[in-house]
């Protein structure tokens, strides 16, 4: 139980430090992508689990599309242009942390 008016750690406190920017973005095979953070932390993940669910990144499935990956505004996020304008988005933050193995996306859970 906490003190009152002590705050309760995020899982992620004093694991990763939030602000990440990813700088370079190289797809490898669709759906894998290399990631090269502003820290010169590299790694490789593994996107399937997004393009099989829901209509969101359903555009993704176009190998053609899903090699135009890029870094997002200020490098905060991963991003394609979709070929009627819109963006899609994954939080740079996030990214890291799921490379790091502290979060697992596909259980939806910390690991601690």
């Amino acid at each position: 139980m906490l003190e009152q008016g002590a705050k309760q750690r995020a899982p992620w406190d004093g694991r990763v430090k939030l602000g990440q920017q990813i700088v370079g973005v190289e797809v490898t095979s669709p759906p894998r992508v290399t990631l090269t953070f502003a820290d010169g932390f590299k790694a490789v993940l593994d996107l399937q689990r997004l393009l099989d669910v829901g209509k969101v990144f359903e555009p993704l499935r176009d190998a053609a599309l899903f090699r135009t990956a890029h870094p997002g505004s200020g490098g905060r996020s991963l991003e394609w242009v979709t070929v009627d304008g819109g963006e899609i988005d994954l939080c740079a933050d996030a990214l890291r942390m799921e490379a790091e193995g502290i979060w697992d996306p596909v259980r939806d859970e910390w690991k601690v």
